[in-house]
């Protein structure tokens, strides 16, 4: 996310071998950062994912495999910052880091299907929450998003699979290795929910498969077995997240070895192949899963351990085309042992350039996703949005999303990255205001013209998260691929648990209740000024980010800029690290709280007060 910016040409100097070590030692200072592998409605809701980036230094050190070079910079002064023109021939020539690598050849066709596989099944495990929790187990809402919420905890583990996967490696593999073992541990959690005998639903069923909700369950026990499903995806997601953090790190490389002038196109071509799986797994839910056992329409359908077991035989076959189909490209003789990779490692988080992207990640990811509790009951009492119409503008969303990459990749590469999230955020909020303000002052309460705007703000989301894909190639470095996205990512997803918790306390304080279905039933004008407010708060914390602009480069050179130029600061290292453990800590402890019912009423965790349940 950032604007380009010139920087003065680079010269490329062969060494002689006696200052291998030289150089070894300077490629431990590289630096890292940004990275998005986000989800649909990425800045309005709470689903945003900005993405990663990462940081080089000074004289961007290359190891290749005939011998040692490095990219030395030019006796020439950097221009002035504000004089700076954004032009792609003013930015610095960084030579790629070795031969440039198609996604489209037998050998490294793998990683396209390993990503889009894996967005599938990232999916697939968020979708089925619904119809099988809230539907087939009778759960309340409020437990099935503690559910949800738990079983999205290996998002934050990002940052240590990123660590162990840059360094050790199995059997001279950093990423193709781990990419086997993120498939057997999801192999084994699909397995296990294949596996189990599915007891009957909570509630009592008509002759034609609906439930009958006036009378009591016939199976209340189920709700005892929610944790023999709850552990399983919990494990299913840490090893699609596994997966996840060696195939982008992987991407990087690849990424990284591209000309300046093409350098995103790879990113931009596995963006709409991730959208793609996430595309085919509504498809899959929408249809296959849309039984009315299940909440949905249908007479026939799968039942959750069938959809499993779909998703089994899928994992399966990952297993040799990972193997034959995925190509890592071969490293330096030269190795780095573990203690001196983690050494050099926390010398890439102090750097300033490195921190100043975390932290912009980190509090835009925050700000943007300090949402009104009023979403959820406009889009269902006053909207009418039904299940059915969600799913098909959701995909069609997606469609109009991997149309927006392409179009963006093909003529906005060159683009300011400041420009593009400025408009990205802007576009975003006003597009969904429209409806908003309109539904909320009973203007328009139409399921489909609601939906509409979830297509069209796909565009600038599009564009969102295809820039902050663009920052990580920048900014990453040989070697720590992994290390950057789980950064990025970690930071990313702590700051959405305290996020939801701070919505929870503040849109709690709005009176008449914002969360009080009565309100929506009776709407009276003075509610929904109150609806209406609580809206014009949301946007305002989203217009905040705009103000973080700064943090983030114009564009790849002024990016290259920063890490030639910019100092390192142990405190900011810190800082970077402690964030997402106080969050990481304090979002288990407000789920915790949140999944009973003795201590979901407290006010600091969203609740209304016991003293008034």
């Amino acid at each position: 996310m950032s604007k380009p910016v010139k920087l003065e040409e680079e010269s490329v100097a062969t060494t002689s071998p006696e200052s291998a070590a030289d150089v070894e030692h300077t490629a431990t200072t590289y630096v890292s950062s940004l990275e998005h592998t986000g989800d649909g409605r990425t800045l309005k809701k709470a689903n945003s994912y900005l993405s990663q980036c990462t940081t080089l230094t000074a004289g961007m050190s290359h190891l290749s495999h005939e011998g040692v070079s490095v990219v030395s910079e030019s006796q020439g002064s950097v221009p002035d910052l504000h004089a700076i023109k954004p032009d792609l021939e003013n930015a610095a020539r960084v030579e790629p880091c070795g031969e440039v690598i198609s996604i489209w050849t037998r050998r490294t066709i793998g990683i396209v299907i390993n990503g889009f596989v894996l967005a599938f099944l990232s999916a697939t495990c968020t979708g089925v929450t619904y119809g099988f929790f809230l539907g087939y187990m009778g759960l309340d809402s409020y437990v099935m998003s503690s559910i949800t919420a738990l079983m999205k905890l290996p998002d934050v583990l990002l940052l240590p699979y990123g660590v162990i996967s840059d360094c050790f490696p199995i059997c001279g593999k950093n990423r193709k290795s781990w990419l086997l073992v993120s498939w057997t541990i999801s192999a084994a959690a699909l397995l296990a929910m294949s596996l189990k005998p599915q007891p009957p639903p909570m509630y009592c069923q008509y002759e034609n498969g609906e439930y009958n909700w006036d009378v009591p369950p016939c199976n209340p026990q189920i709700q005892d077995e929610k944790n023999w499903y709850i552990f399983p995806m919990f494990i299913l997601t840490a090893g699609l997240q596994l997966g996840s953090v060696n195939g982008q790190a992987l991407l990087l490389e690849y990424s990284q070895r591209e000309p300046l002038e093409r350098r995103g196109h790879i990113k931009a071509n596995m963006a709409m192949v991730c959208t793609a799986g996430g595309l085919a797994s509504s498809l899959v839910i929408g249809i296959c899963m849309n039984s009315k056992a299940y909440l949905g329409t249908f007479d026939w359908g799968l039942s959750f351990s069938g959809l499993m077991s779909v998703c089994l035989v899928l994992v399966i076959c990952m297993v040799p085309v990972t193997v034959c189909c995925v190509y890592e490209p071969p490293r330096s003789s030269q190795r780095l042992s573990s203690r001196a990779h983690i050494k050099g490692s926390w010398g890439l988080v102090q750097k300033k350039a490195l921190s100043s992207l975390l932290f912009f990640a980190f509090f835009v990811q925050f700000l943007v996703s300090l949402t009104t509790t009023a979403g959820p009951m406009v889009r269902s009492q006053w909207a009418h949005v039904r299940v059915l119409q969600q799913q098909m503008f959701g995909m069609l969303g997606m469609g109009v999303m991997m149309a927006a990459t392409y179009v963006y990749k093909t003529s906005f590469l060159q683009m300011s990255w400041r420009k593009t999230i400025f408009i990205a955020i802007v576009s975003v909020n006003v597009l969904d205001a429209v409806p908003q303000f309109l539904a909320a002052f009973d203007v328009v309460r139409n399921q489909y013209f609601y939906l509409g705007e979830d297509v069209v703000s796909s565009i600038p989301n599009a564009m969102l998260q295809l820039v902050s894909n663009l920052m990580i190639i920048e900014l990453t470095e040989h070697g720590r691929e992994g290390l950057c996205y789980g950064l990025i990512g970690t930071l990313q997803q702590s700051a959405l648990p305290f996020a939801t918790v701070i919505s929870n306390q503040v849109y709690g304080l709005f009176d008449p209740k914002l969360s009080s279905l009565e309100n929506y039933i009776l709407d009276t004008p003075e509610f929904r000024s109150t609806v209406a407010w609580s809206y014009v708060l949301t946007y305002s914390t989203s217009f905040l980010a705009l103000a973080l602009l700064p943090m983030i480069p114009w564009q790849k050179a002024e990016a290259h800029r920063r890490k030639r130029e910019w100092s390192s600061n142990s405190a900011m290292g810190v800082f970077v690290l402690l964030i997402p453990a106080v969050c990481l800590v304090y979002g288990v402890i407000v789920l915790m709280l949140t999944s009973q019912p003795e201590t979901a009423c407290l006010k600091w965790v969203g609740g209304m007060g016991c003293e008034q349940s």
